[in-house]
């Protein structure tokens, strides 16, 4: 895990942002514990930082009404809600990753409406990537090595895939592979269906192959899953110790709402 706060990274994170407000191919503000990010994100090289800068914010550019004109108290998000659920599992794994679930909680495919349900995610991610990853006792704020996601399939059905849209498929798999400003360390899709391979076939032209091997298809035995996250830090639905997926979800859409100043801020966002 990174501490944040040492003063010759600082200074480094001073030029970064100096660099960032005056580039005309970006937007004129950044939060700083997004620019740390990514920093860490390249292994603490500045021009690998800049370049992954530049191409984040070129793909939010192109893809606005998912990266840029939104709201986290509209109808549309609120929707997603009632939809999916995407928290953020407490603590860190031992290898000091932070762990985001995705939880279809809604079996009914009209409830889905994929382009606004993938903005709300990322909605969701941003908030994240302007907050510590955790505090320490001695009040210190930390940031993860990584990420580690899980999806749950449990409630995905044939009928959800015509309505999956391709392009916002296309889009947040592009982002993800190559606009990131966290490396994502392994992916567990969870309760996976009997037809999982019909989802596959319309995803993995998408997916690289480095991504690709990230991926890890589990059925209803999770045990390879303790082997990635421990069970304490997982949630009860997935034989963990750490509550239901209901003890973090009002909290989390709270936490997003404080931040809907910030996210729909265009001089954070919009070049």
């Amino acid at each position: 895990m990174e501490f944040i706060g040492d003063s010759d990274q600082e200074k480094i994170i001073d030029d970064l942002q100096k660099w960032f407000e005056e580039n005309d191919k970006l937007p004129k503000k950044i939060n700083r514990l997004l620019l740390t990010r990514f920093y860490y994100c390249m292994f603490k090289d500045v021009e690998e930082t800049k370049n992954l800068i530049e191409i984040n914010y070129a793909m939010r550019q192109r893809a606005p009404t998912i990266f840029i004109t939104r709201d986290p108290t509209d109808e549309d998000t609120q929707n997603s809600a009632a939809y999916a659920d995407m928290v953020l599992l407490p603590g860190m794994t031992p290898d000091n990753c932070r762990v985001s679930l995705l939880y279809i909680n809604n079996p009914d495919p009209k409830m889905m409406h994929h382009a606004q349900d993938i903005k709300a995610y990322f909605m969701v991610t941003d908030y994240r990537f302007s907050m510590p990853d955790m505090i320490t006792s001695e009040g210190k704020a930390l940031l993860a090595e990584g990420e580690i996601k899980i999806i749950d399939m449990k409630h995905f059905t044939l009928k959800h895939i015509p309505r999956l849209s391709i392009w916002a498929l296309r889009t947040t798999i592009k982002y993800l592979q190559e606009a990131y400003p966290v490396r994502i360390k392994s992916i567990h899709i969870v309760n996976c269906p009997p037809y999982m391979n019909k989802i596959i076939a319309i995803v993995r032209p998408f997916i690289s192959q480095r991504v690709f091997e990230l991926i890890h298809f589990h059925t209803d035995d999770l045990e390879r899953l303790y082997d990635h996250v421990p069970r304490q830090m997982l949630v009860e639905e997935h034989g963990g110790q750490a509550g239901k997926i209901s003890d973090y979800k009002e909290e989390l859409i709270q936490s997003v709402t404080d931040k809907r100043e910030y996210l729909m801020d265009l001089d954070y966002w919009k070049v």
